[in-house]
């Protein structure tokens, strides 16, 4: 990549401790120049993954925190890149200022995910691996969570790759019996070719059944209330959701239009809608 690029990586919300992360070739020499380390030298010289307390510069190089800062030597980073990561206080005003002062010194807003992107294109990461950041970050269980953790891991990946290789083995058999007709062909070929399809059609078929476990993990389950009118659907509604969600009357018909609500029961999560009677 060319370019380089930043991001705050916390919440917008003020707090304790707020992170910019940046990635980059140009990343060590432009931490160099809004971050001085306390005691002296420059910050591209430390060794990867090391906190080092210094001073923050706004773009104008007045101090504007103290805070820790590190770098990450490529490629042994999150995108295969040199990277900085300061950890500042969580002042929306210190977070916007310091992004300020990357950007003039010629960072570029990170687009949403781009950093996972360029992890993925630099391999550090698989596909799946890649989707599995975006499970985790938006994860409502934690049973989700454990679940983007382990695809994260390679519970898919590394699979994906096992059956891969063996389906890449076959056919490099098949091609020496080709390219060497006059060779005698072994009688069991054909038997463990069929066995080694058998064996990859079912290990596929048992990951495509992982698919709706892992769908109603992340996204949760949609479900409808439905009943006659005063059945009670609203008021179950409002003790599952712990509330008063919905108005709740003798009067058949109040509810017309569907009520949402999402709530979470133990490790799965509804997304209830209240219908009109019917």
């Amino acid at each position: 990549m060319s370019t380089t690029i930043a991001a705050i990586a916390t919440g917008p919300a003020a707090g304790p401790i707020g992170i910019i992360r940046v990635s980059g070739p140009q990343t060590l020499a432009i931490a160099d120049r809004i971050f001085t380390p306390q005691g002296g030298g420059a910050l591209s010289e430390r060794p990867s993954r090391l906190l080092t307390y210094g001073a923050l510069h706004a773009r104008d190089g007045k101090v504007i925190d103290h805070c820790l800062c590190c770098v990450m030597h490529a490629p042994n980073s999150y995108t295969g890149e040199d990277m900085a990561e300061i950890q500042c206080h969580g002042s929306p005003a210190i977070l916007s200022e310091t992004l300020a002062a990357l950007f003039a010194n010629g960072a570029q807003q990170a687009g949403p995910g781009e950093f996972t992107q360029r992890a993925f294109l630099a391999g550090k990461m698989d596909l799946s691996g890649a989707e599995a950041v975006h499970d985790l970050v938006t994860a409502a269980t934690a049973q989700a969570a454990e679940n983007a953790a382990a695809q994260m891991d390679g519970a898919v990946g590394s699979r994906i790759r096992e059956i891969r290789q063996c389906l890449v083995d076959l056919v490099a058999e098949f091609l020496a019996v080709v390219d060497y007709p006059d060779e005698e062909i072994d009688s069991n070929l054909f038997d463990h070719a069929c066995e080694i399809l058998h064996n990859a059609t079912r290990a596929l078929y048992d990951l495509a059944e992982t698919y709706e476990r892992g769908r109603i993990l992340r996204e949760g389950i949609p479900c409808a209330i439905l009943g006659r009118p005063n059945a009670g659907k609203s008021s179950l509604l409002n003790a599952l959701a712990g509330f008063d969600r919905a108005i709740v009357t003798s009067v058949p018909g109040t509810t017309r239009d569907v009520i949402e609500e999402t709530i979470r029961i133990g490790a799965v999560v509804l997304h209830l809608f209240d219908t009109a009677g019917l």
